[in-house]
C-alpha cells in the first residue's frame, strides 16, 4: 500500500510530465524544468508542515481520549492561538458525569481557582490603572473591616502572591471555615495570619477571599458586577460571570465539575458557601468558556488592551505582572499569575504566565511568541495526572515548529 507521501510524489511527477509535454508542444516558457522543480519542492514542504501539525493534533487527541477512557476527566475544551490567529479549537468527551451532554468550546464551566487570576487579579489591575490601589501598601488600608491585630504589615502584593502568612499547613483544616458564608467572612475578617510573611508562595484561598473584599470596598460596586461591567462586557465575554452561570446559558451548555450535584454549580467548598450566602470572594466561583477566556488572554497579550484599542488596564498595571526570572521556585509569582510551575515547559520560564484550577483547568500565555492556550476539563479522577496532561497538551500546542508553521 502506498503512503500519503508516495501518492503525493506520484501526483507531482505526473503533473510535471504533463507540464513539460505541454511546454514542448506549445513552446511556452512558463513551464520550465526549474519552475516545476521549485513548485514540487514547495508542495512537498507544505506536506511536511501538514504532517508535523497533524502529529501535534494527534497528540492532543490521544491525551484526552486516554484520560476519558481512564476516568480522569469527563471531557475537555481547548482553544489556542496568537494575537491574530486561532491555531486550535476543539472539544472532547462530555460536559456531565452521566455522559449525556457533549462538551463544546462554548460550554460554560466552573473554572475554580483560575478565578483568582482571570477575575480577581484582572479586577485589581483595573483598579491599579485608576489609581484606586497601591499593591505595596498594607491591605488593611483598603479593608478597614479587617480587625485582627497583625504582628507586621501585610501588603496587597503579599496576598496576591500567597506570601502573606494566611495559609494552612498540609493536613490542617481551614480555621476560618464555617457552613455559613456570613460566619465564614466574619472569621476571615477577625482571624490573624497563622504564620509570618514568607518569601516563597504558600498557596491558600484565604488571601483571595480578602482580595475580593478589597475590590468591592475600593470600587463601591459588588465584585461580580464590577468584573462583568469592567472586564467581561468590554471584551465581549458574554457568557462569563461570577457566583452562578448567567440565565441565558441553556442547560446543554453547562458543565458539571467534580464534587457537584449537577451542572452549573461551584465546586470549591468555600466559594460555594460564600456566593450562596451573598458574599463576594476572589478565590473561586467564576463561570466561563474556552471561547470567552481566549478573549481575556488576548487582552493580556496586548498588555491590557481590547481589540478596538480600549484599555481594560494600563501598561503600567501590566508591568506589575510581566513575567521575569526573579525566582525559579515552584509557585513563584509577581502578582497573582504563576511564572514558575514544575509542570510547565522549561523553555517557557520567564516569558509566560499561567494559572490552574483544582477541578481541571489551566490558562497559559507565552509573551515571547504571543501565544495562548486555554485547556478546560471536567476532572473526575486523579489530580496530578490531569494537571500533568494539561501541560502536555499545552506543550504540544506551543511547539516552536508548530507555531512557526502557523505564522
Amino acid at each position: 500500500m502506498q503512503t500519503r507521501k508516495q501518492k503525493l510524489a506520484l501526483v507531482i511527477s505526473m503533473l510535471a510530465a504533463f507540464a513539460l509535454g505541454m511546454a514542448t508542444l506549445s513552446g511556452c516558457a512558463l513551464f520550465t524544468e526549474e519552475k516545476i522543480a521549485a513548485t514540487a519542492s514547495a508542495v512537498l514542504e507544505l506536506d511536511k508542515t501538514y504532517h508535523r501539525r497533524e502529529n501535534e493534533m494527534n497528540t492532543v487527541q490521544k491525551i484526552f481520549e486516554s484520560e476519558i477512557s481512564d476516568g480522569i476527566i469527563n471531557g475537555s475544551a481547548v482553544f489556542s492561538g496568537t494575537l491574530e490567529q486561532d491555531l486550535y479549537k476543539n472539544s472532547f468527551g462530555f460536559a456531565d458525569n452521566s455522559h449525556k451532554v457533549l462538551m463544546r468550546t462554548d460550554t460554560v464551566i466552573d473554572i475554580a481557582s483560575v478565578t483568582k487570576a482571570a477575575a480577581c487579579i484582572t479586577a485589581l489591575l483595573v483598579c491599579h490603572s485608576r489609581g484606586l490601589i497601591d499593591f505595596d501598601r498594607p491591605f488593611t488600608e483598603y479593608l478597614p473591616e479587617y480587625r485582627a491585630k497583625l504582628k507586621e504589615p501585610v501588603t496587597v502584593r503579599d496576598l496576591a502572591n500567597h506570601c502573606s502568612g494566611f495559609y494552612e499547613l498540609p493536613g490542617e483544616s481551614r480555621p476560618y471555615f464555617d457552613e455559613s458564608g456570613r460566619k465564614m467572612l466574619e472569621n476571615v475578617l477577625t482571624l490573624p495570619p497563622p504564620h509570618p510573611r514568607t518569601i516563597n508562595a504558600h498557596y491558600a484561598c484565604w488571601n483571595y477571599i480578602l482580595l475580593g473584599q478589597i475590590v468591592e470596598k475600593i470600587t463601591g460596586v459588588p465584585f461580580a458586577e464590577f468584573c462583568r461591567k469592567e472586564i467581561f462586557l468590554p471584551l465581549e465575554m458574554n457568557d462569563s460571570s461570577l457566583g452562578s452561570p448567567l440565565k441565558h446559558i441553556p442547560p446543554e451548555r453547562l458543565a458539571q465539575t467534580i464534587g457537584t450535584d449537577r451542572p452549573g454549580m461551584i465546586s470549591d467548598f468555600v466559594a460555594c458557601r460564600l456566593w450562596r450566602d451573598g458574599i463576594s470572594t476572589g478565590n473561586a466561583g467564576m463561570f466561563s468558556s474556552a471561547e470567552d477566556l481566549a478573549k481575556l488572554l488576548r487582552c493580556y497579550l496586548r498588555h491590557g488592551a481590547a481589540p478596538g484599542g480600549q484599555r481594560i488596564f494600563s501598561e503600567e498595571a501590566f508591568a506589575q505582572i510581566a513575567p521575569d526570572r526573579g525566582s525559579a521556585t515552584d509557585g513563584y509569582r509577581r502578582f497573582g499569575w504563576v511564572i514558575c510551575d514544575s509542570h510547565m515547559p522549561g523553555s517557557s520560564f520567564g516569558t509566560s504566565l499561567l494559572h490552574s484550577g483544582w477541578s481541571g483547568q489551566t490558562l497559559f500565555m507565552d509573551f515571547r511568541n504571543d501565544f495562548f492556550a486555554v485547556v478546560l476539563t471536567t476532572r473526575c479522577g486523579d489530580y496530578d495526572r490531569a494537571k500533568t496532561d494539561r501541560f502536555r497538551v499545552i506543550e504540544a500546542l506551543s511547539n516552536p515548529n508548530f507555531l512557526s508553521e502557523q505564522g
